[in-house]
């Protein structure tokens, strides 16, 4: 058995700029691309996505420093210290279910996908390691390496059955059709983005505050440069820095604002082969109602500079919430960096909405700061256990990416009532993937998308074919719809000029 181990753990450290063409060319040829598209398509995309990972730990960093200065500046100081996510990454590598988190979580991935309870085709093996947290967790808490499995088995599943949330809404808002994000801890904020879109949908008329996607904004008032200067300066008073420090973080976040559009269109470019193979395959080979998604990193859904300006709005809020969150002792500061990977899942979902965005942000880093003071204890004996040279002295310590994550919360919770709790999860999991399945089958998860598009395609084709008629030689005016009768008899018409 170690043998098959070592397989996938010598192709996971390839690590995920090898993992991610590799597997991407496969899938373009398992659908039918040429192999030298499907491997361009396959190394264009890793190229891009570094680009992104690039530009979003530039922002992190700025960020988790702009942060600490102001928790510093305002006296901000709570008893439960960030560890960073090299903790949570500690944990899980020191449990054994990290050895099998890629064979376990590719064959539930295959089953749903076969049984037709999932679209989605996770190819982010690289980032299973937050799912095989989760299981460490409950292993160490229950001391069951088979409670960890199965908890790390079933919340694998419920983030596929997430990740088709987002899939249509990739094609839609980013360009990425045939794409969709299920991560371990982002995919945790996908019903909370839907619950702020639909509380926003209660406000008469609907509105939207919408910034521009567009690489050169046609506004100032629309442009996510501009907020993203502005919210800049802010940050950097409230941090306390000089006139110099200020004007660099303002650039600095403008300038990855006005970078994030430009990758953005990279990576869509990058992946349209692939793209059109995976549309083509599910409607031709697998008759499919909409399209298989195949699951990529969360960086993938950050070209765009909303992004930027909700990050950089919901990080300063939740510093300075954090002490009037009931129950919570942590502070996050330096997995701050972990937060622009949850807004951008977010902004998609509410499709660009600033306030809508704002509002999920908000809410779900409330969540999580939270559920990281919760599982604190917890989260500090498996990170002492897995290096006690670096952790022991900090004292209790916790993460908001991880150790915030609400689904580690659910099965945390549920470990904690031994068999019965983990039959409750199981069965949670069995009831949201038939769910799922029924939607599927039905195609209800692509009605209302294929609903928008009907409506568009029949006012174009009479906007076209009105126009047809009008421009065609000796062709009659169309019939105008008869004048409603006036009250009073018009006046007569005036005589016509005469040459």
């Amino acid at each position: 058995m170690n043998w098959f181990l070592h397989i996938f753990e010598i192709f996971i450290r390839s690590g995920w700029l090898i993992i991610t063409p590799t597997l991407l060319t496969l899938c373009g040829m398992a659908m039918g691309l040429r192999f030298w598209d499907s491997l361009r398509s396959g190394v264009r995309t890793a190229a891009a996505i570094f680009g992104l990972n690039l530009m979003v730990n530039s922002l992190g960093n700025s960020l988790s420093g702009v942060i600490a200065d102001i928790a510093l500046n305002h006296q901000l100081a709570l008893e439960v210290t960030d560890a960073g996510w090299g903790a949570s990454s500690a944990i899980a590598s020191a449990s054994q279910i990290n050895a099998w988190i890629v064979p376990l979580y590719a064959a539930v991935n295959w089953v749903l996908l076969l049984s037709r309870c999932t679209r989605t085709l996770n190819l982010d093996l690289w980032n299973l390691w937050h799912v095989s947290f989760i299981g460490a967790m409950v292993e160490r808490l229950t001391d069951s390496f088979a409670y960890g499995m199965v908890s790390a088995a079933a919340m694998g599943a419920m983030l596929l059955v997430l990740s088709d949330r987002c899939g249509w809404r990739m094609g839609r808002y980013c360009q990425l059709a045939g794409v969709s994000v299920a991560n371990g801890y982002v995919s945790a904020a996908v019903p909370f983005a839907l619950a702020a879109e639909h509380l926003m949908n209660f406000i008469p008329g609907r509105p939207r505050l919408v910034l521009d996607r567009s690489p050169e904004p046609q506004s100032t008032l629309a442009s996510p440069v501009a907020w993203s200067f502005a919210i800049g300066i802010l940050l950097g008073v409230l941090a306390g820095r000089d006139g110099y420090g200020i004007l660099q973080l303002a650039m600095t976040f403008g300038a990855l604002a006005f970078l994030a559009p430009y990758l953005g269109q990279a990576l869509s470019a990058a992946v349209l082969p692939v793209s059109e193979a995976v549309t083509g395959f599910s409607r031709e080979k697998l008759g499919m109602k909409g399209n298989l998604y195949l699951g990529l990193t969360p960086t993938a859904a950050l070209g765009n500079g909303t992004v930027i300006v909700v990050t950089l709005m919901v990080a300063p809020l939740i510093t300075f919430l954090a002490g009037a969150i009931p129950g919570n002792r942590f502070l996050p500061q330096g997995d701050i960096v972990m937060l622009p990977y949850i807004i951008g899942l977010i902004v998609l979902i509410c499709r660009g909405d600033l306030v809508r965005s704002l509002l999920a942000g908000v809410m779900v880093s409330s969540v999580m700061v939270w559920c990281s003071s919760s599982l604190a204890e917890l989260f500090t004996l498996g990170a002492v256990t897995a290096n006690a040279e670096a952790y022991e002295q900090l004292g209790t310590i916790s993460n908001f990416s991880d150790g915030g994550n609400p689904l580690a919360w659910l099965a945390v919770q549920a470990g904690s009532y031994g068999f019965a709790g983990m039959a409750l999860l199981v069965v949670a999991a069995i009831t949201l993937v038939m769910w799922n399945r029924n939607r599927i089958v039905t195609g209800a998860d692509v009605g209302v998308l294929r609903v928008k598009r009907a409506k568009f395609s029949r006012s174009e084709g009479k906007a076209a074919s009105r126009k047809a008629a009008a421009e065609a030689p000796g062709a009659a005016a169309p019939e105008a719809a008869p004048a409603p009768k006036p009250e009073t008899e018009p006046a007569p018409p005036a005589p016509e000029k005469p040459e």
